[in-house]
């Protein structure tokens, strides 16, 4: 069950939208907390200030972060259904360190952080903070494109590459999100040949690891990786994209970090990337 999510957070529109969603999404799971985190900076140049003068920039930036957190939290708190409670931390830290001791000390199982779409400029720079934890995290890590409104998760789809799936399939933790929606699983992969693809020992594999859910294969025949899952998205009217960011190159051709960075920019639908830190 996942009773914690956190909610990492810069106060911007698309963190915004994330909070949103992240509510509603708890509500649906029966989570019962939302833990909210912003790291601060020191605004000043402290390279070039005295230590008094530092320590007065850092309490301002402190007090600027508890107001905004305050009033983020509030305004979450106000959307929450049931009885969901939010919780406001920041500090002034490295942010991948700091959702690692959040993650210990709150016990949160999921990660939610937004992601802004937008041009090829736009996709370099923007969100890569959601796409690096995503891709190191030891616990799932749920992005939220701006454009996205919570859905009722019903339909959830894993795109596999077919490859090493005993190896490298974060079971339980894609089981926990299943369980914790009640959505119809259907598992999909590219592919030019679909007839050997469903007689391989990989999808077989993948049937039996996942034989309570009764998940449905398809095969989707197109040369451009982000292309097919945008279509098989619209066409089953998927409300929820799971991938596992894979170590070693074994991304390279079909899930490299490119393509998981483009994907979670262009789709509309969360991506839930699942690290498998046993691989």
């Amino acid at each position: 069950m996942i009773e914690t999510i956190l909610l990492p957070t810069d106060f911007s529109e698309t963190a915004k939208n994330a909070g949103l969603y992240a509510v509603e999404l708890a509500f649906q799971i029966g989570a019962k907390k939302v833990v909210v985190y912003h790291t601060y900076e020191v605004a000043t140049s402290l390279s070039s200030i005295d230590n008094t003068n530092e320590n007065i920039a850092g309490e301002l930036s402190r007090q600027e972060s508890a107001t905004k957190l305050h009033e983020f939290t509030k305004m979450l708190q106000e959307k929450v259904l049931g009885s969901v409670e939010i919780e406001g931390y920041h500090s002034y830290a490295e942010l991948p360190d700091a959702i690692m001791n959040l993650k210990e000390t709150t016990g949160a199982q999921l990660i939610v952080m937004g992601i802004t779409g937008g041009n090829a400029v736009k996709e370099v720079f923007v969100g890569s903070n959601s796409v690096k934890l995503a891709r190191k995290s030891p616990i799932p890590v749920l992005i939220v494109p701006t454009e996205s409104n919570f859905n009722r998760i019903r339909e959830a789809v894993l795109v596999s590459d077919f490859k090493d799936v005993a190896t490298t399939t974060p079971v339980d933790e894609i089981k926990n999100m299943l369980k914790a929606t009640g959505a119809h699983f259907r598992i999909a992969h590219v592919t030019s040949n679909a007839i050997e693809a469903d007689a391989s020992p990989e999808k077989a594999i993948l049937a039996e690891m996942f034989r309570e859910f009764h998940p449905t294969f398809h095969y989707e025949n197109n040369s451009n990786f982000s292309e097919a899952i945008d279509g098989f998205v619209v066409n089953h009217k998927i409300d929820l994209v799971v991938v596992v960011p894979k170590k070693h190159g074994i991304f390279d051709n079909m899930f490299g970090v490119n393509h998981t960075k483009t994907l979670a920019f262009r789709s509309h639908v969360p991506l839930l990337a699942v690290q498998n830190t046993e691989a």
